[in-house]
């Protein structure tokens, strides 16, 4: 596998060719869960919401959270794949002609643990402790069939037209929980070698499909329970044997969703682009794959690109949520026409109670 970047002078302009699958841009539309889904199938929302934020400078349009069986959803609107085949043909169809490179997020929330509706949980501890038995009583039986499932979802997405496939083992979902040495205590093979379950999946995938697939794994890299110190060492670890595994990408987000939301969608004050002077480093040391950063990135020019490796691509969400054209907007000199994110936090459907994301500045526009 061979990456190539191609730049016309500008870095806002990098495209990536990879497995002869070209990515037009380096900003992408996150994965993000929007509950616009009904017995796993996708809604007329979730094509049109899909449809406004394909092409328009987006290389890859990610479906987010898509569930590898309806007993390891997240909520009830959570997306999964069934027999019937149209809407999700509809859906990659639609982004393709658009412009962009249809990817998908395959996850698995495997907990007893009802999700935390609070941004902070002040009773870490117990989660722990809670995530610590439940992974160690799980038969290797079941941790084969989870592997199993993300192999056959994975068969199942690119013959309905997505060509990016990213494994969800950020955020606290069951593959996370898996990687992180603090939760999974296990004294068996799938707990000593803690990219196991990982490995199992990628090599299942790449030997029933064609090669024409690119393969992005979405990591925290702050998970929140220890120390930043401490866990940059141990992700760092982690890191260098991950990218030894037959992937494309590697995407960072942060924290635990049960544990700490303010890692997953930063708090403006924290600053622009707060986490990338950390991922930068590893694209500037394996330049073989694309490397990915996300969160509170709402201005291109704060991204300082003449000074970021090319293989350094951004996942965008809450600017694209409140503005389609968010991306186009920033780099044809037309920044002041922007409707940007004003942290209405209305995207955080279930947290309030609802059954899906809305956007007051998004509908507004749109009057």
């Amino acid at each position: 596998m061979k990456l190539i970047s191609k730049v016309d002078n500008d870095p806002r302009n990098i495209s990536y060719k990879l497995r002869d699958i070209t990515i037009p841009t380096r900003f992408f539309l996150a994965p993000i869960n929007t509950g616009f889904s009904f017995n796993g199938e996708p809604q007329s929302e979730l094509i049109t919401f899909h449809n406004e934020r394909s092409g328009k400078g987006i290389g890859i349009s990610y479906v987010g959270n898509v569930s590898i069986e309806p007993q390891y959803v997240t909520n009830k609107n959570t997306s999964y794949f069934t027999e019937s085949t149209s809407k999700w043909k509809e859906l990659t169809s639609v982004i393709s002609e658009a412009g962009s490179i249809p990817g998908i997020q395959i996850a698995c929330r495997n907990s007893s643990i009802v999700p935390v509706k609070r941004m902070l949980n002040t009773k870490k501890e117990i989660y722990i402790q809670t995530v610590q038995e439940e992974l160690k009583q799980l038969p290797k039986a079941e941790l084969e069939r989870i592997v199993s499932l993300f192999v056959h979802n994975a068969q199942f997405a690119y013959e309905v037209g997505f060509r990016v496939i990213q494994i969800h083992a950020a955020h606290g979902y069951f593959l996370s929980q898996m990687l992180n040495k603090e939760l999974n205590v296990r004294d068996d093979e799938f707990g000593t070698n803690k990219l196991k379950m990982i490995s199992m999946i990628i090599n299942g995938i790449r030997e029933i499909l064609p090669s024409d697939l690119i393969l992005d794994v979405r990591i925290s890299l702050i998970d929140g329970l220890i120390s930043e110190e401490s866990e940059l060492a141990y992700k760092n670890l982690l890191i260098n044997q991950l990218v030894e595994l037959d992937i494309d990408m590697i995407s960072f987000s942060n924290g635990i969703y049960d544990v700490n939301k303010q890692l997953i969608y930063p708090l403006k004050n924290w600053g622009h682009g707060v986490f990338i002077k950390k991922i930068a480093p590893f694209a500037e040391r394996y330049p073989h794959i694309i490397w990915n950063a996300s969160g509170n990135i709402w201005d291109i020019d704060e991204l300082d690109l003449e000074k970021q490796p090319q293989n350094l691509s951004f996942s965008i969400g809450r600017a694209l949520i409140a503005d389609p054209s968010f991306i186009t907007k920033s780099l044809s000199g037309h920044k002041l026409s922007i409707n940007h994110c004003e942290r209405k936090n209305q995207c955080h459907y279930y947290s309030l109670g609802k059954e899906n994301i809305t956007c007051p500045i998004y509908e507004a526009s749109r009057n």
